[in-house]
C-alpha cells in the first residue's frame, strides 16, 4: 500500500512538472516577421551578471531594425550594409553579440540558404532610449556562384536582434542561393 502511495505522489509531481510555468513565449507578442525557423535563431551571448549595472537586455519589441546599404560600400561581387537597431523603449537596455540574419521568401518566411556567418569580437553596449547600435552586413552576389547556387527570389531579410528569439522582417527583394553550402552573408557584432 505504501509503495502505491509513493508512486502516486511521484506521478503527481512528474505531471505537474510538465505543465507550463508562464515563461513560454506568447505567439501573439511576436514581431511582424514571417514565422522564424528554429535553425535561423542566433545562439545566446547574454551579458554576464554585473555588466552594465544590471541594465535589462534589449528585447525585440523595444527595437526598430533598419538595413541600409552603405553608399559606395562594396567590393566587386559584395555589397555592404548597416543593420541599425534603435532602442524605441523608454529605458536603457544592453546588448552584445551579432544579429542573426538570413534571407527569406514566401508568405510564411521560409529561410533561403545559410544564415549569416559571424565575424569579429563582441562587446557589451548600452543603448539609451532612441540610441542606436550598428552591425555591418556583407552580402555576396548570388549570380557569382553559377548553377550550383540554385538562385531563388527572396522577399527580404529576417533579422534577430542579438540574443533574442523573436525576429523582425526587413523587406528587401532580391536573389539568394538556396544551396546551403554557399555562405552569402557575413555579419559583424553590434557596436555603439
Amino acid at each position: 500500500m505504501r509503495v502505491y502511495a509513493t508512486c502516486a505522489v511521484l506521478l503527481v509531481l512528474l505531471v505537474s512538472g510538465c505543465g507550463g510555468d508562464g515563461d513560454a513565449p506568447d505567439p501573439s507578442a511576436s514581431s511582424s516577421a514571417p514565422s522564424p525557423t528554429a535553425s535561423s535563431a542566433p545562439e545566446a551571448d547574454e551579458p554576464s551578471a554585473g555588466d552594465e549595472d544590471q541594465v535589462a537586455t534589449c528585447a525585440t519589441g523595444d527595437l526598430s531594425v533598419v538595413v541600409t546599404p552603405e553608399s559606395g560600400g562594396g567590393a566587386e561581387g559584395t555589397q555592404y550594409s548597416d543593420v541599425t537597431l534603435t532602442n524605441t523603449g523608454g529605458e536603457p537596455c544592453a546588448m552584445t553579440g551579432w544579429p542573426g540574419v538570413s534571407y527569406v521568401t514566401g508568405d510564411d518566411g521560409e529561410q533561403v540558404g545559410a544564415p549569416a556567418d559571424r565575424e569579429g569580437d563582441p562587446a557589451v553596449i548600452t543603448l539609451q532610449p532612441e540610441g542606436t547600435a550598428t552591425a555591418r552586413l556583407a552580402e555576396t552576389n548570388a549570380g557569382d556562384y553559377g548553377d550550383v547556387c540554385r538562385t531563388t527570389e527572396v522577399r527580404g531579410l529576417r533579422v534577430y536582434p542579438p540574443n533574442q528569439q523573436d525576429a523582425v522582417f526587413v523587406e528587401r527583394p532580391g536573389e539568394a542561393c538556396a544551396f546551403t553550402e554557399i555562405h552569402q552573408l557575413t555579419i559583424d557584432p553590434v557596436t555603439g
